[in-house]
């Protein structure tokens, strides 16, 4: 497996860069002539039922009208329900033939249940669901959550809300080959500082609805909007405090765009079919930018946001606001300056026009010195890497798979070792062996990682014994059970997965922080290939992985260089947990499975090189290009490396988490 690995290490990507090359024209033509007949052929909604969440202001209003406009029945849902009445008024006033509303908060199972059984009682079908409820949380450095659990709500309303809705929806969808759209935000793909959990279940959304897509095939169609910097409510009702001022400052370098026009493209994208609608379409530039040249993203966003506060006049303990419905991207909430918005649009689509050719000038004029200067930089870094000898290493779920070859990995070079995992009694052998391979000294935990107290417990445990923490590495994870979106009837109780992959990870970080930037030391996040490119039956796994990325994308943002930050996506690793997601099954005979000994030796190689991120085996970051450029084509693949999976599930709808073995 490993010698397979290997060539297509070396044969994939200048193979994929010839097909690249030879497809391109003949795809941009294809993808215009598809647009065109899509545009034909859109969906007529007039007289559909559509149900909105999140409808009483910003998008969620105005997707509402632009229904209305179209003639379709309108189901609105929020949790101010007393806002919802002037809504349904004017949607009526629109040609809306019938409007409904309902009071709900989306992040109580019981009420997504009951928003959509009141919408098929009320009209007896359902055509389009809109997922677009969201709240932000309060704008703070990730170094000022001590207690980010308590931002669990964020994670509640963006995420589980959009879920659980669309488990409840999926049967009456599925009859008519309705359609879902979600409003997810840009965030999801390039976080911005100080609000590291809305990026995150930005991101998570995202990948979740995609791991759908691939899942439903033609039964539903799903188009994934991802607003940019949006006027809405909240912008207008925001006061100038400190707290807001770097979000001010951003508003002053990025133009916002009108909700009324971010909502007709996103219903016409709906309509036509799309699989992605981006608004204002000139942020799409961004893509090849972080695919190329992460670095420039991250220094982009920095300069939209700079300056922003070095401490948070906040309290430690965070209170959530109340649920006061967001539907865009929420950084887009503050405002500063008297622009009208006729301006802004005009200069949005000034951008939407001038950007793309310019950055293709750009991009093709500095891709042969930026490939030389990169391979200057990783001789330079290859050379002056990081000496880990003697110095103290944290890892998390270190018992088994991955993380294991981590700690022998780090043995061999001499580094103290920290080993943390809820198996106890297998931590025994671990620290055995790791000595036997030159660590000076072992340290071993018993914690559980989606308990706040153990994460704190185990940071504070490893500071008392060596004095120190210099590396930490968030490798814990579980990965639940694989099985269909469509027969996960409580996705409520896959709760875990997120609780272990993602808070996990976050929690750890975060008592870990202020000792780590006492000696610059590093962070390694085991994140997936899967949090990028979704694989079917793992739809929450998927999303845990995409939210880590984003997280630790804005931390490292946030951070610069006090704190190094390298983000691992493994691929298809001969692992415990790989086994028990039985992803070594069917993907026997198509992917390569490679070997947690050299998945480690290479994260830990690159950790100490000081690099941003790492793909183990390498040939899949080939995928990269194609999920930018042809992302049916990147469903295709995952579907052909996971399938055939079952059509029904042996799994009792009432999911039962395994216990949280490490991977």
């Amino acid at each position: 497996m490993d010698a397979i690995n290997n060539l297509l290490n070396i044969a994939l990507p200048p193979l994929s860069l010839i097909f690249l090359s030879i497809l391109m024209l003949p795809w941009l033509i294809f993808k215009q002539l598809v647009h065109v007949r899509k545009s034909l052929n859109k969906e007529n909604v007039a007289s559909k039922v559509v149900l909105i969440t999140g409808a009483a202001s910003g998008i969620g209003e105005e997707i509402a009208y632009e229904y209305a406009r179209r003639g379709a029945k309108l189901s609105l849902v929020d949790i101010r329900k007393e806002k919802l009445e002037a809504v349904s008024d004017k949607a009526r006033s629109l040609g809306s033939p019938d409007v409904t509303i309902i009071g709900a908060d989306v992040s109580k199972v019981q009420d997504c249940k009951r928003l959509v059984d009141e919408t098929i009682n009320y009209f007896g079908r359902l055509d389009h669901l809109v997922n677009n409820t969201g709240i932000s949380g309060k704008p703070t450095r990730v170094e000022n959550l001590r207690h980010v659990s308590d931002c669990a709500a964020v994670m509640d309303v963006n995420f589980w809300g959009a879920v659980n809705v669309t488990l409840y929806a999926i049967p009456h969808l599925k009859i008519n080959k309705g359609k879902i759209i979600v409003t997810a935000s840009v965030c999801g793909w390039f976080p911005v500082p100080l609000i590291s959990i809305y990026n995150a279940s930005k991101a998570a959304i995202i990948s979740f609805f995609e791991t759908l897509r691939m899942e439903a095939g033609s039964a539903i169609g799903i188009t994934i909007a991802t607003p940019g910097l949006i006027k809405t409510d909240l912008s207008r009702a925001a006061k100038s405090d400190f707290k807001l001022f770097a979000i001010q400052v951003a508003m002053e370098r990025v133009p916002m765009a009108s909700a009324s026009e971010c909502a007709k493209a996103i219903v016409e994208s709906a309509c036509r079919g799309d699989m992605y609608v981006t608004y204002p379409s000139w942020y799409r530039v961004l893509f090849p930018w972080k695919l190329l040249h992460p670095q420039f993203v991250d220094w982009f966003c920095n300069l939209v946001n700079r300056p922003y506060p070095k401490k948070s006049a906040m309290k430690t303990n965070l209170k959530m606001p109340e649920h006061k419905t967001e539907y865009n991207l929420d950084l887009k909430v503050w405002i500063c300056g008297n622009f009208k918005l006729t301006a802004m649009d005009a200069i949005n689509n000034l951008l939407n026009l001038a950007l793309p050719p310019l950055s293709l000038i750009f991009l093709s004029i500095l891709m042969l010195p930026w490939l030389i200067f990169k391979q200057l930089v990783h001789v330079r870094k290859s050379l002056s890497k990081e000496n880990v000898a003697s110095k103290v290493v944290l890892i998390t779920g270190a018992a088994s798979g991955i993380g294991e070859e981590i700690a022998y990995e780090y043995a061999r070079r001499g580094a103290k070792l920290s080993l943390v995992d809820i198996r106890k009694e297998k931590l025994e052998a671990v620290g055995d062996k790791a000595r036997s391979l030159g660590s000076p000294d072992v340290a071993i935990i018993g914690a559980d990682v989606s308990k706040v107290q153990d994460c704190k417990l185990f940071v504070h445990e490893t500071i008392n014994y060596f004095g120190r923490l210099d590396h930490l590495v968030n490798n814990a994870g579980i990965g639940g059970k694989s099985v269909r979106v469509e027969n996960l009837r409580h996705v409520s109780d896959c709760a875990a997965v997120m609780d272990v992959n993602f808070w996990g990870a976050v929690n750890a970080t975060l008592y870990a922080t202020p000792h780590l930037k006492i000696n610059k030391g590093r962070i390694i996040v085991i994140a997936s290939v899967s949090g990028w490119f979704p694989m079917p039956l793992i739809s929450i796994y998927n999303a845990s992985k995409a939210a880590i990325i984003s997280f630790f994308e804005t931390l490292r943002m946030e951070v610069g260089c006090t704190i190094a930050i390298t983000i691992a996506t493994p691929g298809l690793i001969n692992t415990h947990l790989t086994r028990a997601l039985k992803l070594d099954k069917v993907a026997l005979g198509k992917v390569p499975l490679g070997s947690a000994n050299e998945c480690a030796k290479a994260i830990v190689e690159s950790a100490c090189r000081g690099d941003m991120y790492v793909t183990y085996p390498s040939w899949y970051k080939v995928l990269f290009p194609w999920k930018l450029l042809h992302p049916q084509f990147v469903d295709w693949a995952c579907n052909l490396a996971s399938g055939p999976y079952p059509k029904k599930s042996p799994i009792k709808p009432n999911l039962k988490m395994p216990e949280h073995k490490a991977e």
